[in-house]
């Protein structure tokens, strides 16, 4: 249960501008007043159109984007860090920065970079995978996101050994099996620690579904939920979320984040999540 509170845990969070409001900005602040805490939303980027496979992305100003970030940090009680989609590498590079003076905070990253446009793309990549993720505390990538980190390897082990060399506390790839109808995340750890969440497969793709999965870890994170805890709490929130999707544009379904509030869909029997280690 969330602890009871006179005031919801402030999460601080860096994403892109999606103007279909089914990614980034909007994601995080739907996922946040969901789950109990408050979004304090900077904005890293705009998008040019909501289809992923079309969009360009505009960074901006990153003076602009780290004086928005201190101002928060000095004037509200921060409880968690969750970064998207940065922008730029010169972004990154601040947002590095930042991170070295925030003490303790829980950072949960996914850096989304299917933004990030061929032949850029890996550069992208190593550039987070330098600056970024030695200073997260839960890192959270696709398999295809996770091949681009580690490309010297060629097994899910093997990748995920890769991608925690850079010091990430906690490494969760999404869609690592291959078998239907169930659908499979893996959580690796530095102390060597695997487990293995299995869900029910839904029939169609969401837009939204990292976004929201990695925003819902750091709720959960701001609630003093510990890091196991946070990921299996954030997993059922985003396949309630996702089983309640809607078909609002661009030929895909989008999200619903307030899946329990909405009359017009019943209650929602939580999954049978089969976990191994």
């Amino acid at each position: 249960m969330l602890s009871p509170s006179a005031n919801p845990p402030v999460i601080l969070t860096f994403a892109a501008l999606d103007p279909s409001g089914s990614t980034g900005i909007q994601a995080d602040i739907e996922t946040c007043a969901s789950i109990g805490a408050h979004c304090a939303p900077l904005v890293t980027s705009l998008c040019t159109s909501g289809e992923t496979a079309e969009r360009e992305s505009i960074p901006v100003n990153t003076e602009i984007l780290i004086e928005q970030a201190r101002s928060i940090l000095n004037e509200m009680d921060v409880r968690a860090i969750k970064l998207g989609f940065l922008g730029s590498i010169e972004s990154m590079e601040a947002v590095h920065s930042l991170l070295q003076d925030c003490g303790n905070l829980p950072v949960v990253a996914h850096p989304s970079l299917c933004l990030w446009q061929d032949p850029w793309r890996d550069s992208f990549g190593d550039a987070f995978a330098e600056l970024i993720l030695p200073l997260v505390d839960v890192g959270l990538f696709t398999l295809y996101e996770a091949q681009i980190l580690a490309r010297e390897g060629d097994s899910l082990e093997a990748r995920a050994r890769e991608i925690l060399s850079t010091q990430c506390e906690n490494l969760l790839i999404t869609g690592t099996g291959e078998q239907q109808p169930e659908f499979r995340n893996s959580l690796f750890q530095q102390r060597g620690e695997v487990r293995h969440f299995r869900w029910q497969q839904e029939s169609a793709a969401s837009q939204g579904a990292s976004s929201t999965l990695a925003m819902s870890i750091a709720a959960y994170l701001a609630h003093g939920f510990s890091i196991l805890q946070a990921v299996e709490e954030a997993q059922n929130f985003t396949w309630q979320a996702t089983r309640a999707s809607r078909h609002i544009g661009f030929g895909r379904s989008t999200l619903h984040r307030f899946f329990w509030a909405d009359p017009n869909i019943d209650s929602a029997a939580k999954p049978s999540n089969k976990s191994s280690h």
